[in-house]
């Protein structure tokens, strides 16, 4: 090994640790009164519990419900709704029932949203039809839906609302 490379394995390290305090580094000030918006003030189904009716056209669902969403946007920004995910499981009081291993419930949902943005302090009404069969034959169950959105402000976030079937 060479003097000068001797010299640079043993330098480097010092030089490092040397640097530090040669001089300050400024960092941007954090504000912790800053808080973001959030994207979705409220959310609200109607009825809660919803009627539930035999599925009229029979087939692979044994029963229906329909009930609507409301989203208020209390910002001073509009909001963009991203994605609604739903599902949907057997209850009973309101309480969701584990359905018996190997079994599931089977449903699908239909969603007629008039549009995904709500403008600064607006609301959208967002209705909703599932259609389902359970394991247990029962037709009570509990519908839970999250709604993820973005305010132009720049916040996000996921709200989440649940709707009783009876």
């Amino acid at each position: 090994m060479t003097l000068s490379r001797k010299l640079s394995l043993w330098a480097l390290p010092a030089l490092v640790l040397w640097m530090p305090g040669c001089g300050t580094t400024a960092t941007a000030p954090t504000d912790p009164t800053t808080t973001a918006t959030p994207a979705v003030s409220t959310v609200t189904a109607t009825p809660d519990p919803a009627t539930v009716v035999v599925t009229a056209a029979g087939g692979t669902y044994a029963w229906t419900g329909s009930f609507t969403v409301t989203i208020s946007n209390t910002n001073t920004s509009p909001i963009t709704i991203r994605s609604i995910t739903a599902d949907l499981q057997q209850s009973s009081g309101g309480i969701v029932i584990t359905p018996i291993t190997g079994t599931d419930e089977a449903f699908r949902f239909d969603v007629r949203a008039p549009g995904n943005r709500i403008d600064a302090n607006a609301t959208m009404a967002i209705p909703f039809t599932f259609f389902y069969t359970l394991p247990t034959g029962g037709r009570e169950a509990l519908v839970s839906l999250a709604f993820t959105a973005a305010s132009d402000a720049g916040a996000s976030g996921t709200v989440t609302a649940t709707v009783n079937f009876q």
